[in-house]
């Protein structure tokens, strides 16, 4: 089992990605889950935003908040 922490630093907020993989042998994904929080910088509390299982999407979503910044989360925290 192999966990990525991939943390995007903002001015106030810091956004958390976890992602979990499991393979076997053959590199065959078996299940994969990342969670996607956004942690305040000041006071250290940490929000669960979203959890999902699309192989990958963790990873998309921490480049489009290095691309496009906070907005990319705007449709994920309304």
């Amino acid at each position: 089992m192999e966990t990525k922490t991939t943390t995007i630093k903002g001015l106030a907020i810091d956004v958390v990605v976890i992602e979990t993989m499991h393979t076997d042998a053959a590199g065959i994904i078996l299940w994969y889950v990342a969670t996607i929080s956004i942690r305040e910088r000041k006071t250290g509390i940490e929000q669960h935003v979203r959890r999902t299982r699309v192989p990958g999407s963790g990873q998309e979503l921490a480049r489009a908040v290095q691309r496009m910044g906070v907005r990319a989360l705007d449709h994920l925290v309304a």
